[in-house]
């Protein structure tokens, strides 16, 4: 087969193509990105003419929330009357869904036009040195920034990749920061302690620009408060600056924010059709780092808001969720929102990303009738059989299922369903999107539907 950086990208096919073989099967250690955050991005984007720094950017990081927190702030710009681009990570189904202009992901035809204009700049770092080549992410982020800006975005709001500090992501100047939560994950790469983690989320914090804070364990939020003062950076944080109180409406919930950082104390009312805390501190996030950027918007704008992956019910005859949930925190939320569900009994679908420890989804799988085990990334996934034996050594009552193929897995729990159970897809980012794509409507092949 022909090097995809050789050839033309004309349409989806080529630019799945064209990313996948970005991906390394032996990336570089992460600490050796520490001089490179940032540096391959600019590069491409200067020899499109595009100054990455010149877009009103919102950054946001974190271990868990960033996404729904984008995807809320994007809501509130938009509701605002901001044209507005978004750059998240990962996607669900197709790489489209990373870039959105105005709400909407970008077509087939702009994301190969993008990497068209970037490839043979790829192809002229790589000739330069493994130093210089573009990562895989380095490429994806390019492309949705040079997207971004030529699409006449007032604001732009960008979700960093694994860490913050190294990322991709800060080729950008951000106008406000976000760091919505920090636990222990990828402990690998961003070090064994919460303040380690914390350390690298801070990262993105850029000097002089306000920096929105969640609700962070007291280790973590002391080296986030230290990182601010070192830049100068005003820290509007959860439980000081800010509160939110939640309780449940009309299937979602009903949301109150209080801060009393501009002056006197105020008071905004959300709506969010989403159940579950998290996400009501997420929707908090979103509006006070819209207005830390200063944008004043309406606060009913999320009664709307769509959160694809996030608890997202596919069926209800029979129960059937898909969550993105991939950490320990995540699943405990997770765990909460399933309680509120009137189901007799719970089957599982689940994929985690190699390394992941076991224990934190145990808990979650606890009682459930029978658990699918599968594969969801062919590259990252956990073998199943392995990750099969991990949670069996933990709960010996559970019953696993190893299915390498997910849409399988998928299909067969579905079939398998006792009369007033719940299936519930989880563990990882793409086994939700796939699970979109298979059971939406409780059929295989249906658009995704509540």
């Amino acid at each position: 087969m022909s090097d995809p950086l050789a050839r033309p990208v004309r349409d989806y096919a080529d630019v799945d193509a064209l990313l996948l073989s970005r991906v390394r099967d032996d990336p570089r250690p992460y600490a050796a990105r520490a001089h490179l955050a940032g540096v391959a991005v600019r590069e491409l984007l200067a020899r499109e003419g595009v100054d990455p720094a010149a877009l009103h950017a919102l950054h946001v990081a974190g271990s868990k929330g960033k996404g729904s927190t984008a995807l809320m702030t994007e809501a509130l710009l938009r509701d605002a009357g901001v044209r507005t681009g978004t750059y998240t990570s990962p996607h669900l189904r197709r790489w489209n869904e990373r870039i959105r202009v105005d709400g909407e992901p970008v077509s087939d035809a702009a994301l190969a036009a993008a990497l068209e204009c970037l490839r043979p700049h790829v192809a002229a770092l790589d000739a330069a040195g493994d130093d210089a080549a573009p990562t895989f992410f380095d490429l994806v982020t390019a492309a949705g920034l040079l997207i971004l800006a030529r699409s006449g975005c007032a604001a732009a709001v960008v979700e960093t990749g694994l860490g913050g500090r190294y990322d991709a992501t800060k080729a950008i100047s951000p106008a406000a920061c976000c760091i919505t939560s920090i636990e222990l994950e990828h402990t690998d790469k961003l070090g064994p302690t919460l303040a380690d983690v914390a350390w690298h989320k801070a990262g993105i914090i850029a000097p002089g620009v306000p920096v929105v804070v969640g609700e962070l364990p007291p280790e973590a939020a002391d080296v986030v408060e230290d990182c601010a003062a070192a830049a100068g950076a005003r820290v509007l944080r959860a439980g000081r600056d800010w509160s939110v109180q939640a309780s449940p409406a009309d299937g979602g919930q009903r949301i109150v924010v209080r801060w009393c950082w501009e002056g006197a104390p105020r008071t905004a009312e959300l709506q969010l059709r989403h159940a579950g805390r998290h996400l009501a501190v997420d929707a908090a996030l979103a509006l006070m780092l819209a207005r830390a950027a200063g944008h004043d918007c309406r606060a009913d704008a999320l009664a709307d808001c769509e959160l694809p992956g996030r608890a997202q019910v596919l069926s209800r005859s029979p129960w059937i969720v898909a969550d993105a949930a991939h950490t320990a925190a995540s699943f405990a939320a997770l765990a909460d929102t399933l309680a509120g569900i009137p189901a007799r009994g719970r089957c599982f679908v689940v994929s985690t990303v190699r390394g992941k420890p076991p224990q934190a989804l145990a808990r979650l799988l606890g009682g459930a009738r029978r658990v699918f085990v599968t594969r969801a990334d062919r590259l990252r996934s956990a073998p199943p059989g392995e990750l099969a034996a991990a949670l069996g050594g933990l709960d010996a009552a559970l019953q696993t299922v190893v299915v390498e193929d997910p849409r399988e897995a998928l299909v067969r729990a579905r079939a398998e369903l006792e009369p007033g159970e719940l299936l519930c897809a989880c563990g990882s980012t793409y086994l939700a999107g796939i699970a979109i794509e298979c059971l939406a409507g409780g059929a295989p092949g249906d658009a995704p539907g509540r």
